[in-house]
């Protein structure tokens, strides 16, 4: 479509309206999908938003948060001018500034800092948005430190992990090899990306069958699936090594697949034997003819494409879960083969795209050996071995005991402390800090411990390279001069390179030097798609053929695909990790009721781990997880985290239109509870345990199990990880278990 036919469809009157279309890209849901823009522009301000037709992936279509990146990009929030704290740690107490003076304030702080206490001191974290990695982690490297953390602390670096330590690398579906079954394992594409819920419909409209497995009844479950399972919070691994059991059982897998390439067999064989139908059924609450049937589809139809998704890793079992689930590829032979679940290989920004750059080496080769241990090395060091950077998730604990050294200074790019568990003692550990910046595109939480707070832009403002699966990359260009006196955030640091570390001159020549240095083979092509600021698909693009990984041999320490985990068994003994995905308690708070512990309620709180605690079952008595425990505990299980279609993480809360979606946070409560507690639909309530409590509004839905709750989180007005203990982690990858939690409700007065 013509620029001039978007203007009649836009109903404008044509060009000598003196409106004009700029390219660009939505990057609220970052790194994700980064959906194509037409911006249209009058006298320097975007007076509307629609999708770009053709863009990779999108295909010209927006979900209702790229729809309102005008909104996003004039809100109220916005930060405009730098600013320097006069008032306390954790006030609003500040006053506008030059560039020049927070730059200086910045560079003698930090020097100042590193010369007496060294740089690892100095703590280097990027949360939203991801397309600064590559230059913080050189600055970070440049500046003599190793303490550079990001939200993938988080996010999705425990489900890469678990896939590289069964595959040697990363993994992801093959939509396009025509899959006969797709198994989504915690999917709801059509709330967490659009796109990819486009090509479920489309597998379905083609005649695959579809498999959804989730906790919560969704929309995935109710358009797509042909067998849904919804099993209790946390018990997921128990689902999949059941499934395995019964295909093992009656000598269903692949077994000339897995002689050839599987390693560890008959240890996970052992392993799953435990968990028979009847067994999977107590703990997991799904009925054992639908166990029976997803185990039966998996192990027939060819070919299968079983996938989960980052939420799993969100337990505090949940890189273990991640590795049961994607382990059942291997046994079924499903693996490396069109229409199955392929090897990715990383081009730029954890997007494979099927061509190469050096953004490995542009990160890595200014580092420097250590002397001190990264922070939560000494704590995690499966994610230290695998990732090489500091887990983020460490950070409380480090700052407030001040071992195994103390820190003094944090450089905090699109930082929000919501994102951390137990998050007012996080606060407190933040007044700890000697000397904190802070960059964002709006105020939040975090800028308030901050010693000098910059404005950066949004990504209508910018020039940024993204690279998208097929061998496009998209050089955009600003559609908008930077609103205020706002800068992007490489530039930023582009100019801390040239105070700090003056001798990195790859960093300190700027973003488009940078790029050329890391797409140096296709120099001539990145200058020709910034000049036309459209996608363009690289002469170097080569698609990978199915079967090649397995042929050269897997990148793990056995040389083949993994199911007990050689690289895992080289951890020290004592941190307690197990080679194979086992099955252990995500629910490690205690059950005891802190208000009510004298009601007459059975307290005792019944070991998960032993598979036939008589707490397993769904209406047994004791505290096992989503047993009966509203009658005997007074407590539910809560998970946080799942999405609306109108926001991610906190970013569309504050956004009008999206706003009025969900005007206020909200609980899902299945009906039976509600009717039991005599809560009515919009009734405030109040969520507490031992750790905060919070007051929020009952959605009374089907949507939950019966025992569970589910809070969508973000609102600064009602946390909900505050209600998350902050060493509530994942052993292996250090991952908060956001989604699994015990909580009590009440009626709020």
């Amino acid at each position: 479509m013509t620029e001039q036919e978007l203007l009649l469809r836009a109903k404008l009157p044509g060009a000598d309206t003196g409106i004009e279309i700029k390219h660009s890209v939505c990057d609220i849901c970052t790194p994700g999908p980064q959906c194509g823009i037409n911006a249209y522009i009058k006298d320097g301000e975007i007076v509307k938003i629609e999708g770009m037709p053709g863009f990779p992936g999108s295909g010209g279509v927006l979900c209702t948060k790229g729809a309102a990146n005008r909104q996003y990009v004039y809100r109220k929030e916005r930060i405009k001018t730098p600013l320097k704290r006069v008032g306390e740690r954790g006030s609003r107490d500040f006053v506008p500034i030059s560039w020049d003076e927070a730059y200086d304030i910045i560079e003698e702080n930090l020097s100042n800092i590193r010369k007496q206490y060294g740089p690892e001191s100095v703590v280097w974290f990027t949360g939203y948005t991801k397309w600064i990695r590559p230059w913080l982690r050189r600055l970070c490297h440049s500046f003599g430190g190793h303490n550079y953390m990001t939200e993938s602390s988080t996010c999705f670096r425990a489900g890469r992990m678990a896939n590289e330590t069964i595959f040697g690398r990363d993994a992801r579906g093959d939509v396009m090899g025509a899959p006969h079954l797709m198994v989504g394992w915690g999917s709801n594409p059509f709330i967490n990306a659009y796109p990819m819920g486009r090509g479920f419909v489309k597998s379905k409209e083609a005649g695959t069958k579809i498999i959804i497995v989730d906790v919560r009844h969704t929309q995935a479950a109710e358009k797509l699936a042909d067998l849904f399972l919804q099993p209790n919070i946390g018990t997921d691994a128990v689902l999949a090594h059941a499934i395995a059991n019964i295909i093992i059982q009656n000598g269903w897998q692949d077994q000339e697949f897995i002689d050839s390439y599987v390693h560890g067999f008959d240890d996970y064989r052992k392993m799953v034997s435990q968990y028979d139908l009847e067994t999977a059924e107590k703990i997991t609450g799904v009925p054992a003819r639908d166990i029976f049937t997803a185990a039966d589809w998996i192990a027939h139809i060819k070919p299968t494409q079983i996938g989960t998704n980052n939420g799993i890793a969100h337990h505090t079992n949940g890189f273990n879960t991640h590795r049961a689930i994607m382990c059942l590829n291997l046994i079924t032979g499903n693996y490396d083969k069109p229409g199955t679940t392929l090897p990715v290989y990383d081009t730029f920004c954890d997007m494979g795209s099927g061509f190469d750059t050096h953004e490995e080496e542009f990160m890595e080769e200014t580092r420097t050996p250590k002397t001190l241990p990264q922070i939560g090395e000494e704590r995690f060091p499966l994610w230290n071995l695998m990732t090489g950077d500091a887990q983020a998730m460490d950070l409380t604990r480090q700052l407030l005991e001040g071992t195994p050294y103390k820190l003094h200074a944090l450089c905090a790019f699109g930082m929000n402390t919501m994102m951390f568990p137990e998050t007012p003692l996080f606060r407190k550990a933040l007044k700890t800090l000697d000397f904190m910046m802070a960059t964002d595109l709006v105020w939040t939480d975090a800028c308030s411990y901050a010693d000098i707070v910059l404005p950066v832009c949004s990504s209508l403002e910018r020039s940024e390279v993204k690279c998208y699966p097929g061998g496009f990359f998209y050089y955009t260009n600003p559609a908008i001069e930077p609103l205020y006196e706002s800068r992007n955030d490489v530039e930023i640091m582009t100019e801390l390179a040239r105070r700090l570390c003056p001798e990195d001159k790859v960093l300190c020549s700027g973003y488009h030097e940078c790029i050329k240095y890391m797409f140096r083979e296709m120099t001539d092509e990145i200058e020709k798609g910034h000049e036309t600021g459209l996608p363009v698909r690289s002469s170097h693009f080569r698609p990978y053929i199915p079967g090649t990984y397995l042929k050269n041999g897997p990148s793990t320490p056995s040389g083949k695909l993994e199911l007990y985990s050689e690289l895992i068994a080289g951890i020290d003994p004592s941190y307690g990790l197990d080679p194979l995905p086992s099955f252990y308690n995500a629910d490690r708070k205690s059950c005891k009721n802190p208000v009510s512990a004298d009601s007459g309620a059975d307290n005792t709180c019944i070991d998960y781990n032993d598979i036939s605690s008589p707490g397993c079952g769904t209406n047994s008595s004791g505290c096992g997880i989503n047993s009966n425990l509203y009658n005997d505990c007074g407590s539910f299980t809560l998970m946080t985290g799942a999405r609306l279609p109108h926001t991610i993480h906190s970013r569309g809360h504050k956004v009008p239109w999206l706003r009025s979606l969900r005007p206020d946070p909200m609980v899902d409560i299945n009906p039976s509870d509600a009717t039991r507690l005599g809560i009515a639909q919009e009734d405030r309530v109040r969520l507490f345990n031992d750790t905060g409590e919070i007051s929020v509004l009952a959605n009374v839905t089907e949507v939950a199990n019966k025992g569970d709750l589910h809070l969508i989180h973000g609102y600064e007005e009602a946390n909900a990880t505050d209600l998350i203990p902050w060493d509530h982690t994942d052993p292996y990858s250090g991952f908060p278990g956001y989604k699994q939690v015990r909580v009590f409700i009440e009626k709020a007065d």
